[in-house]
């Protein structure tokens, strides 16, 4: 067992599966643009967005994959993930309560769903990371805070144009323009696509850097355990949101459910993978490579 886990996390086939993953969304993406026409549901656009949400997931496997000795990952970079989330689950929630309450009833799962995993980040970030929930280290954390606010501008911007400029046959119908319920519930699928991004960007980053970590650090035993629940919460968001949901709304979209299966494999896959970094440190590329500092220092970030 511990020789196949090897052959699968250790070695260059680890990245087999999500470039395979990626082809086939690419793939999906590509077969709905040629086929689908004026009476399909437009899903080209929301496959596009699931393609995008892979390829982070792909850059840090590679990238942990591949880093050195002098390389370590980013200090509370799970932390990052973690906000986006919860980010993201407060904007579906006041999108949702928006529509008004008919639509809340009507969504009930759904709204149900969004409020316990936003307690469950919020518990997370303040129980197993001790986050401290005073605005300046909220506010210290720019790359989360300008991430969501680019999701709000671009879903205003994509909003505004295909309700005003170029409105669908649906939108003429609604007759309804610009609706911030729908802003704020395509800032969330925007943050959704980038939830990952501050994870990416401190690690590499950190190839450019000074490197202030201690080269062969073994990542704690409390460490360890804000790993399992990080990747609990994400696991328990993405089984919702790529699986059961789908089930229930997408049972006559194969091809949607294709590509929320493909983006779910691929979140297990780096799931599975980073546990295995995380309790076999010295088990990388070369035998040297550590895993290290992921959890261990403050997460702010340099003035």
């Amino acid at each position: 067992m511990a020789q196949l886990q090897d052959l699968i996390h250790g070695t260059g086939c680890t990245l087999v599966v999500p470039a395979v993953l990626v082809a086939s969304g690419a793939t999906l993406c590509v077969y709905r643009q040629m086929t689908e026409d004026a009476s399909d549901l437009p899903l080209t656009g929301f496959l596009a967005t699931i393609l995008l949400s892979m390829l982070p997931l792909m850059a840090l496997k590679a990238k942990i994959w591949v880093c050195n000795d002098r390389v370590s990952l980013v200090p509370m970079v799970l932390v990052k993930t973690l906000m986006m989330h919860a980010a993201l689950e407060i904007l579906r929630i006041v999108s949702q309560a928006l529509e008004g309450w008919n639509a809340v009833v009507r969504n009930k799962m759904n709204f149900s769903f969004d409020c316990f995993m936003l307690g469950s980040a919020v518990a997370a970030l303040r129980y197993f990371f001790e986050v401290p929930f005073t605005p300046s280290y909220w506010m210290d954390h720019r790359d989360v805070r300008n991430l969501v606010g680019m999701a709000l501008g671009v879903a205003l911007a994509s909003e505004a144009f295909f309700s005003l400029i170029m409105p669908s046959d649906a939108a003429k119908s609604n007759a309804a323009g610009l609706s911030i319920a729908n802003i704020l519930f395509a800032a969330a699928n925007y943050v959704d696509v980038v939830g990952f991004m501050p994870v990416v960007w401190r690690l590499y980053q950190a190839e450019n850097a000074l490197d202030d970590f201690a080269v062969g650090t073994m990542v704690s035993l409390e460490a360890r355990q804000q790993v399992r629940v990080f990747l609990a919460f994400v696991c328990t968001f993405y089984l919702w949101d790529d699986v059961l949901e789908p089930l229930s709304s997408m049972v006559d979209e194969p091809v949607g459910m294709m590509a929320h299966a493909a983006h779910f494999i691929m979140l297990i896959d780096f799931a599975g993978f980073f546990l295995f970094q995380v309790n076999n440190p010295t088990t990388t590329k070369e035998k040297g490579e550590q895993l290290q500092g992921l959890l261990d220092e403050d997460a702010q970030d340099e003035p």
